[in-house]
């Protein structure tokens, strides 16, 4: 299993920032940012396991079909 999750931001000023953030099953943490511009990102879509799409709020169709196929 993994230790961490891979985050990939879709939309906003930080799109297609990947961070990675850790996995704690003791403490799980909501898997949620707040972008530069002060804007919450929610998961919108889960990749090959451990890789989360954070979608922002003015994130257009065009870049999460494209976050999706990279």
């Amino acid at each position: 299993m993994d230790s961490f999750y891979e985050c990939v931001i879709c939309g906003g000023p930080q799109h297609g920032l990947v961070y990675k953030r850790p996995l704690n099953s003791r403490h799980p943490t909501p898997l949620a940012v707040v972008t530069d511009d002060g804007q919450l990102c929610t998961p919108a879509a889960r990749k090959f396991g451990s890789r989360v799409v954070l979608l922002h709020p003015q994130a257009t169709g065009e870049q999460f079909r494209t976050i999706l196929a990279a």
